[in-house]
């Protein structure tokens, strides 16, 4: 991380997942791909239920970052004020484009998984869909760890419905949505990467265009 930079310039954005040593941000008047120094440092904070949110519809919450354009550098702060949580401050200097090395889709597979397990140990549920401060409903793919009758379950949940994955079972073209779920396992929570990354790979974007929207299971509907 580098220092802190001056807060005058801030400004709140929506980020991405980190892919391929890059990131997206959402300002309120654009959006633009970045570089970063340090990718795994920010990857290891994002989706971790550690860094600032702001509030969304129907209670639930993004993560959100402070943006200097100016000097390219993004700001990270906690989400909770606490000694504990302390190491979840910090900057980022960002930079032009870099070119992908390997396959982004894979990369980006590995951090929801991270991100599922992450958020089930919260009980917390997250929808990936498409980023910016005004997202459309859909596409999105959602995850959620559902406790009923001493049971728990990994369930996955994508609308429109992805058709002719590989992975999420056919239905209906004139069914608006599917969903999957097997009993909670490290296994089948880390599977949510598999299954939101192919449902994603359907939406003609890019494994940056996407963001991830989280809610408390107490709130789910």
């Amino acid at each position: 991380m580098s220092e802190q930079s001056d807060t005058t310039n801030l400004e709140p954005v929506l980020i991405s997942p980190v892919v391929s040593g890059m990131i997206r941000t959402w300002s309120e008047d654009e959006t633009r791909l970045w570089s970063i120094d340090n990718p795994e440092g920010l990857a290891e904070l994002l989706g971790r239920g550690r860094i600032a949110r702001t509030m969304m519809p129907d209670n639930r919450s993004r993560e959100i970052a402070f943006l200097d354009a100016q000097s390219g550098t993004l700001s990270v702060q906690p989400r909770f004020a606490s000694a504990d949580n302390a190491e979840a401050a910090g900057s980022f200097q960002l930079g032009e484009p870099i070119p992908v090395d390997g396959d982004p889709w894979d990369e980006l597979e590995l951090a929801l998984a991270h991100v599922a397990l992450s958020a089930a140990a919260r009980s917390e549920f997250w929808l990936v869909e498409q980023g910016g401060w005004d997202a459309p409903a859909q596409p999105h793919c959602l995850f959620a760890v559902i406790s009923e009758d001493g049971a728990a379950n990994a369930v996955m949940e994508a609308a429109p419905a992805p058709a002719d994955t590989g992975v999420w079972p056919e239905v209906p073209s004139d069914q608006p949505g599917v969903s999957v779920a097997a009993p909670a396992s490290q296994e089948t929570i880390e599977a949510a990467g598999i299954f939101a990354t192919t449902a994603i790979q359907t939406w003609n974007v890019h494994p940056w265009d996407v963001a991830l929207t989280f809610g408390k299971l107490e709130d789910f509907a």
